[in-house]
């Protein structure tokens, strides 16, 4: 048994433990390959090269296939040229447990351009009313809010609660008031990355919109936030995720390259979800909320977002607005319309 193993198993609680938590989070941020050797330690991790990919096998999760940091590439955002702007019908679909992040991300939708209606999901008619004072002046599009029993986080309400608007729609960016409570201390800067990636600015989302008229993109997400790049492998989810996508007649063998949007916080065109959309869960799928970590029904489909895109014939293109938080992989800069393109078939090719 590694030291790590023995500190965490052996002295949960006491200020030695609490110490070994306080070292682990500071490492998290500022010593990144630290971090990682130690989180490889304590998973007994071992990693095998297969080309573009490595295999990764750890203790108490089935082995995942991931790209190669040299093959995982994003594109850098905003483009380095101005861009036509062609107006879309765009739709926000947001998920609010927490009414104390709405104004953040009623300024980040400013950002949009064009015109945008915002649906929005929350759990109570406080929290209702709350968020209908708050987003009372929004005036880029209608706003409507609706109150979805507590299951499935944010997935369950934008995929079942939702899933009619969707029809109305050239693009969408689904969004929440994410806080990772289980972990607040190492990813408390996680929400910041991924709102600043999909709205931090209008040219931003210029960028998106230019990414996402290539047919072949149907979704665009950040590239991994630094301090949870270790962490992309299936956990408890793999078998859960095996059987959703059987039930929407999609096989992905027994070790797929697993790539998704963590945190499920991206842009994408409905057709490429359509296989979701379709699928006929309901709120009665996702088991009763009791705080879980992981292993529910909407653990799964963020982890199946990208397989049920592909079904649909749709690839997807990772983004990256401040080069270093790109935790050394490679970013595509483009200053033409010419070299956008390429840098996208670039990452389609490596997928």
């Amino acid at each position: 048994m590694n030291l790590v193993r023995f500190l965490r198993k052996n002295l949960k609680g006491t200020p030695i433990q609490k110490f070994v938590q306080r070292v682990e989070n500071f490492c998290a941020f500022n010593l990144p390959s630290v971090y990682t050797y130690l989180w490889k330690l304590h998973n007994e991790v071992k990693i095998k090269d297969c080309g573009k990919n490595i295999l990764i096998e750890m203790q108490n999760s089935p082995p995942v296939l991931r790209p190669k940091k040299q093959f995982d590439y994003s594109i850098s955002l905003p483009l380095n040229f101005e861009t036509d702007f062609i107006e879309k019908k765009v739709a926000a679909v947001v998920h609010i447990f927490y009414p104390e992040l709405a104004a953040e991300i009623k300024k980040l939708l400013q950002n949009i351009p064009g015109k945008v209606d915002v649906y929005i999901s929350t759990v109570s008619a406080e929290k209702k009313s709350e968020l209908e004072k708050i987003f009372s002046d929004f005036d880029k599009g209608k706003v409507c809010i609706k109150i979805f029993e507590n299951r499935g986080r944010d997935i369950a309400p934008a995929f079942v609660g939702f899933k009619e608007i969707y029809k109305n729609y050239d693009l969408c960016v689904h969004l929440h008031s994410k806080k990772s409570p289980h972990a607040a201390s190492r990813l408390f800067s996680w929400r910041d990355y991924l709102y600043k990636n999909l709205l931090g600015s209008e040219e931003i989302v210029r960028g998106i919109f230019k990414i996402m008229e290539n047919p072949k993109v149907g979704i665009v997400f950040p590239q991994y936030f630094t301090q949870i790049r270790i962490s992309i492998n299936w956990g408890e989810n793999f078998f859960e995720v095996k059987n959703f996508l059987s039930r929407l007649k999609i096989e992905i063998g027994d070790i797929p390259v697993l790539e998704f949007p963590a945190g499920s916080m991206f842009w994408f065109k409905p057709v490429a979800l359509s296989p979701l959309l379709n699928s006929g869960i309901t709120f009665s799928d996702f088991p009763e909320e009791l705080g879980q970590t992981d292993g529910t029904l909407a653990h799964a489909i963020e982890r199946s977002f990208l397989f049920i895109a592909r079904s649909a014939g749709f690839s997807w293109i990772k983004i990256c607005t401040h080069e270093k938080d790109n935790g050394a992989t490679p970013v595509l800069k483009s200053d033409s319309q010419v070299e956008l393109e390429k840098n996208i078939l670039r990452c389609l090719q490596s997928q």
